[in-house]
């Protein structure tokens, strides 16, 4: 009871769950049927730093139900298409911390430079090789081919992958030796950024935030998917509003 209590609390105080009021809602750039795209609330790695997001609370890609699993890789097909054109290459990472806390997740997709892009994966490999000591009880790298069936639900990890390539993952066993910004800091020092671009990350004035969700609106539009969905709904909507009248 004790524990259900402290997740429906969790629901209620959660910044990223659609129906919440702490949800910063112009930030987001459009609302697919299970889940939303935005831009980060605080001062990315990129003006066009993003977060893909479930509407509903789950803790972890691999607790999803396929259709929203399948929904979320609609937003990277787009992304990937959209940064294409600007001659650019992109990431796209989930941080899977403290799974047991009940946190909501995130995919988070960053734009890179192309030759920077190619690079990634080798930075990438590399640090996840490196990270958290000697000894595991799991292999540290995972090369992904189907993260939800390589991971076993209930625990902490950390996956990247790069455009619509498959990347790496790696179960978290120490949160004190894998910190919550391993993979901005790699980034990061591939862009070449100042470290507080990925140390802490801090709120941003509420019209940077407003200035990059419009900016991107606008780039996002010939490549939202979501407008279908609208335009198949209003043909729906007349259509049977064509048959009662018809009846009647």
């Amino acid at each position: 009871m004790i524990k259900h209590k402290r997740i429906e609390r969790s629901f209620d105080d959660c910044s990223r769950c659609i129906d919440s009021s702490r949800l910063a809602k112009h930030n987001i750039i459009a609302v697919g049927i299970n889940t939303y795209l935005a831009v980060v609330e605080w001062d990315g790695l990129d003006d066009e730093h993003l977060i893909i997001v479930p509407t509903q609370h789950c803790s972890s890609s691999i607790q999803l139900d396929e259709n929203v699993w399948d929904e979320m890789r609609l937003w990277r097909k787009g992304l990937v298409a959209l940064w294409k054109e600007q001659n650019r290459d992109c990431i796209f990472f989930e941080m899977s911390r403290h799974v047991d806390s009940n946190p909501h997740v995130y995919i988070e997709c960053v734009p890179l430079e192309q030759e920077i892009g190619d690079m990634a994966p080798i930075y990438f490999k590399k640090a996840i090789n490196e990270c958290e000591g000697e000894y595991m009880d799991n292999k540290k790298l995972i090369e992904t081919k189907d993260l939800r069936r390589q991971i076993p639900k209930g625990f902490s990890y950390f996956a990247v992958d790069f455009g619509l390539s498959n990347g790496y993952a790696h179960v978290i066993e120490s949160h004190d030796h894998f910190p919550a910004t391993f993979a901005t800091e790699i980034i990061a020092g591939m862009l070449d950024l100042p470290p507080k671009k990925w140390r802490k990350r801090e709120t941003d004035e509420m019209s940077k935030q407003k200035s990059r969700a419009e900016k991107f609106k606008q780039l996002w539009e010939p490549y939202d998917w979501t407008k279908r969905l609208k335009n198949s709904e209003a043909t729906t909507s007349a259509a049977s509003s064509s048959s009662s009248s018809s009846k009647r």
